[in-house]
């Protein structure tokens, strides 16, 4: 098993990305204008840009043998097969978890994998046979 894809939520979805350039943009013009820094302003948009960057940068996915890699901006996060006790699959995501019940470190620990940009069914039945009683 091998399934690769690219996920770019912000390629599909161009009015969002200028919704979120309009925050971006208003939110440092109004740390510019109360603190009078350009400094704190450019770092608020930096902050922000860094929050939002799930949406904004394409994330690479690879399902193999070995365990689950994603690749965003030249960060590179790997889980193998054998950490991972849970999935929780939704309409867009599935969470793999390392957790076998829900946790409070579930964002923090788990891996987010978006099905944007491959096929849903192939994605959550890779899942289910490496994670076969804990995929719902």
């Amino acid at each position: 098993m091998d399934l690769r894809w690219t996920a770019h939520p912000a390629k599909r979805r161009p009015r969002d990305v200028a919704l979120v350039a309009a925050v971006v943009l208003l939110s440092s013009w109004a740390v510019m204008v109360s603190l009078r820094s350009f400094f704190l302003a450019g770092l608020a948009a930096v902050i922000l840009l860094v929050s939002v960057a799930a949406f904004l940068a394409p994330t690479h996915y690879a399902l193999t043998d070995d365990g689950v890699e994603l690749r965003r901006l030249g960060r590179r996060s790997f889980r193998p097969w054998a950490e991972l006790r849970r999935a929780q699959i939704g309409p867009g995501a599935a969470l793999l978890s390392p957790f076998a019940r829900p946790h409070r470190l579930d964002r923090y620990r788990g891996l987010m994998v978006f099905f944007d940009g491959a096929d849903r069914a192939q994605v959550i039945a890779a899942v289910r046979t490496r994670l076969p009683e804990q995929a719902a």
